[in-house]
């Protein structure tokens, strides 16, 4: 039994390293059926997404995957892969656009301390603007990738250059529009017509219970982070709750950009065999439809670190 859907995955209009073309060709080529993008709080590339599914012969579903930093006035952190929303919502609509700002501002300003330094040379953050054309969210994997295109870096040489210019930097920038609490992105995505999901819920499951209070509608289980004692214990809690059960890539695996600089995939520590990630056929069809169907038995499938049990 393999997964039908990959429904975690981050394109070049977020950290991903595929464009959304790119990305539906390596899930089809890996077998599945059904693809969703969750970019990082934008939703820019899910037009690409859904045009070259159909072009290819896959289903798709709209994503996002948005994150939080407090719950009812405490401090703690989500992730949610939402699907199946209008990002014209006007609330919505104003979200994205500040998320958007958020992440692009904090990357021209660090940007810019790195030319005044001459540890960036070669491109200006128009050109940057200009190699990205119709991505709203800009991080510093977008300034890379137009350097890149400039030959003025190698693929190679990023780790190194991230740690230099951007991994301190980026949190010294007052941030330009404030995350949403996880009470309130629950209740906009509702409001906006989706539903939402619990992201590899990693040491979040005692959570549950009052994520449930709040409207939560399922949880992802099938994720790289998410261990199989955990992953068992969130079908249970699915199965038992009536929630919606996802599953995807995300950075790991073929689909998340990781092997590319391993001459032999299997080297790489986020090494995935093909389809290990993803949602089965029922479950993504119950997401779709928004229709959770008569259950049996919960399934015996757990996915971890590229093997099948």
């Amino acid at each position: 039994m393999r997964p039908y859907a990959n429904l975690h995955l981050h394109s070049t209009h977020s950290d991903g390293k595929y464009t959304p073309e790119e990305l539906v060709l390596l899930a089809k080529g890996e077998g599945y059926g059904a693809i969703a993008v969750t970019d990082h709080d934008t939703v820019t590339a899910n037009e690409e997404i859904a045009y070259y599914a159909k072009k290819h012969g896959l289903e798709s579903i709209f994503g996002c995957e948005f994150s939080t930093f407090s719950m009812l006035g405490k401090p703690v952190d989500f992730h949610f892969v939402a699907y199946d929303f209008d990002p014209t919502y006007p609330p919505m609509a104003e979200y994205l656009a500040g998320m958007a700002l958020r992440e692009t501002d904090q990357t021209r300003i660090v940007f810019g301390w790195a030319v005044e330094k001459g540890d960036i040379q070669g491109i200006t953050w128009e050109e940057v603007l200009e190699y990205n054309k119709g991505i709203a969210w800009l991080c510093n994997d977008h300034v890379y990738r137009a350097m890149m295109a400039k030959g003025l870096v190698r693929a190679e040489d990023y780790d190194d250059w991230f740690n230099k210019n951007f991994r301190k930097q980026r949190g010294l920038v007052p941030p330009a529009y404030d995350f949403l609490p996880t009470e309130d992105i629950i209740r906009l995505v509702h409001e906006a017509g989706g539903i939402i999901l619990v992201a590899h819920p990693y040491q979040r499951l005692q959570y549950m219970d009052q994520l449930i209070e709040l409207g939560i509608d399922g949880l992802e289980v099938y994720h790289f982070s998410v261990s199989p004692e955990e992953q068992r214990e969130a079908l249970r809690i699915a199965y038992e709750k009536n929630l919606f059960i996802a599953g995807g890539s995300d950075h790991e695996g073929a689909l998340g950009g990781m092997y590319e600089s391993f001459e032999n995939p299997e080297d790489c520590p986020y090494y995935a065999e093909p389809r290990t990630f993803g949602t089965m056929k029922e479950h993504f069809d119950e997401l779709k439809t928004r229709k959770i169907g008569k259950r049996g038995a919960i399934p015996d499938y757990i996915a971890i670190k590229g093997k099948q049990h």
